[in-house]
């Protein structure tokens, strides 16, 4: 991609002053606009798109100051924004032993074993993205991980971030000596020998992470820094972000008020259980620290209606096939519509997630009795496994499915993983129905859940298509619910996304007007294969008109 002098500045242009900043010429453009679907040029002024059409139709924005640059051979798309992620959550997790793929005890202890033995002999040892299937027929306990730290303090996080392990010496230091009562179902497990060093839920990791030596602030926003740098040059222009946690608040809104934030953000930060009676204070006390303008926006409120399958938190109509999962988080769920018509009078929406299938229609119940404020709309997070009946729902309601396609890439096809082993064949035919839900009219944006998943927008792209992970062509697709196709795919990151954001007037497409947010990819996605996809060279990102990613063709 080039600086061009294929098209000067014409006798009869604007001023200087109402030039364009930027204009790509000579490039396939999916503008994701019914209207105007293919271009081949764009001009962007002050951050906003000012003209789509042909080389031609975008000369007479070309000024002196102009840069003109030729994407011949390139495909420019919406900037691709993912739905659901937990950026500085993340980045302060991600930290110490990396335990992705350490499928065998065995792999995990030497993992932790390596780790320990660099921190020094008192020094916290901390893991993260811990496999289920490495404690498979084993309960999760401090007793299998204790040698392997040498007696040090230790937590773990579980892949899915809803459950950690921590050693005996990491309890100790916590202060945890048996059982807590929580707002919500969150619980320290004991046995007859007092807490077995597994944390479930939320409310319960977070009392142990607190006894973790907290990342330095400077570093945690300069991890995010690179995290939101790193995903640029993947196409990502723009994260919503559906936490609260330790230094979400203080590093968002201090990379924005800097100017140093590179990344359209969307925020939902969460309301625990116990929390409820102090929302519409908190809601007032963001909108006061985040700027009206700017890339930091507050969106909505998350909540939480069930926990995740893996560790047996989630909310499904029958029980696991463990016994487990058969309830909400909310000790009191009539709360959980008290909590979200708070933040409906205070004009936000809900984006709740619901995992279980009960978990998904009681979310759907609240909403039909709450609507979304104007202008905005209730979410579904995940919804992992669902009903007929729901499916229509989303549509009838107008509220957005949003999932995550490349979860399923721990879901093997013949159910022998931990996931499917819990729900059963019968329901595992009845997950991740993303297809199911366009094809009855619905909504669904597309996001990584990150760290859960990896970012890569490519990967969940193909995967969203396959319904395995891409490269794996001898894996066959998991469940019975078919995928979607490539465009479909694409508006998940686009026009869909902006939706769920409430933001379709400004966003998710090139249109005159619309926020001026490009991915530029070597090749046009909706036409390479799935597995080529996930490999497709992203040669420039922009957000709000300037580069964030540029590489020269």
């Amino acid at each position: 991609m080039t600086r061009t002098s294929a098209i000067s500045p014409a006798s009869t242009s604007p001023a200087p002053s109402r030039a364009a900043d930027l204009v790509i010429v000579g490039a396939r453009v999916l503008t994701q606009d019914p209207a105007n679907p293919v271009a081949t040029a764009l001009a962007v002024r002050d951050g906003r798109v000012v003209a789509v059409g042909s080389d031609a139709d975008v000369r007479p924005h070309v000024g002196s100051r102009t840069e003109v640059v030729d994407a011949s051979g390139h495909v420019v798309t919406p900037g691709l924004t993912d739905c659901h992620q937990h950026p500085v959550l993340g980045s302060e997790m991600a930290r110490g032993a990396d335990l992705v793929g350490a499928n065998t005890l065995d792999e995990l202890r030497t993992r932790l074993a390596d780790h320990a033995a660099l921190v020094g002999p008192d020094g916290w040892v901390v893991g993260y993205g811990g496999e289920y299937g490495a404690f498979a027929g084993r309960t999760l306990h401090r007793d299998l991980i204790d040698e392997a730290v040498g007696g040090r303090p230790a937590f773990v996080w579980m892949s899915d971030a809803h459950s950690a392990l921590m050693s005996t010496e990491g309890l100790r230091r916590a202060g945890i000596t048996g059982p807590r009562e929580f707002a919500d179902r969150a619980e320290v497990v004991c046995d007859e020998r007092g807490p077995t060093g597994e944390l479930h839920e939320q409310a319960a990791t977070s009392l142990g992470y607190a006894a973790v030596p907290p990342m330095d602030g400077a570093e945690l926003a300069a991890r995010v820094t690179a995290l939101f740098a790193a995903q640029a040059k993947l196409g990502v222009t723009g994260v919503h972000v559906l936490d609260d946690g330790p230094g979400t608040a203080a590093t968002l809104t201090a990379l924005a008020a800097s100017g140093e934030l590179a990344m359209r953000v969307r925020w939902a930060p969460w309301c625990p259980p116990g929390e409820v009676d102090n929302l519409a204070q908190r809601i007032s006390d963001l909108r006061k620290a985040i700027a009206p303008e700017g890339l930091l926006r507050l969106a909505a409120v998350k909540f939480f209606a069930d926990g995740a399958i893996d560790g047996g938190g989630a909310w499904l109509q029958e029980p696991d096939c463990c016994g487990e999962s058969h309830r909400s988080q909310w000790k009191d769920i009539a709360r959980y519509a008290d909590a979200v018509a708070i933040a409906a009078a205070n004009g936000l929406p809900a984006w709740t997630h619901a995992i279980g299938d009960q978990a998904v229609a009681h979310a759907l119940d609240t909403y039909a009795h709450t609507p979304a404020p104007r202008g905005t709309r209730h979410r579904i997070e995940h919804a992992e496994v669902l009903q007929d009946p729901e499916v229509t729902r989303f549509a009838t309601l107008d509220v957005v499915a949003s999932m995550q396609p490349t979860h399923m890439d721990w879901s093997l096809p013949d159910q022998s993983d931990n996931w499917s082993k819990r729900v059963g064949p019968e329901r595992a035919a009845l997950a991740w129905r993303y297809g199911d839900i366009l094809r009855a009219g619905g909504r669904v944006a597309l996001g990584s859940d990150w760290p859960v998943a990896a970012f890569d927008p490519r990967r969940t792209l193909a995967g969203a298509q396959l319904r395995r992970p891409a490269g794996e062509s001898d894996r066959a697709p998991y469940g019975s619910s078919p995928g979607i196709t490539a465009a479909q795919a694409l508006a998940g990151y686009t026009t869909e996304a902006a939706y769920a954001a409430g933001e379709e007037a400004q966003a998710g497409r090139i249109a005159v007007g619309h926020h001026a947010d490009l991915t530029v990819f070597a090749d046009d996605p909706t036409r390479v294969t799935p597995d080529d996809v996930a490999r497709l060279p992203v040669t420039a990102t922009i957000v709000a008109g300037s580069f964030t990613h540029r590489t020269d063709i």
